[in-house]
């Protein structure tokens, strides 16, 4: 199932909240790298939502 584009938002702040309390600079950056990942995939989402709107009202109605 795939998530809204709030939830891959919560996400990323989430993960940037982690990054932002360890110590350790490997930990740092695979949070960093997931914190991105998230917002990538909420824009992904969005644009998702947009074009299944163009569509709707593309098509021809009954």
């Amino acid at each position: 199932m795939l998530l809204d584009p709030e939830q891959h938002r919560r996400n990323a702040l989430s993960f940037t909240g982690r990054a932002e309390a360890t110590g350790s600079a490997e930990e740092r950056d695979h949070f960093v790298r997931m914190a991105r990942t998230s917002e990538l995939l909420a824009k992904n989402a969005d644009w998702l939502r947009s074009i299944d709107a163009f569509l709707a009202d593309w098509r021809p109605k009954a």
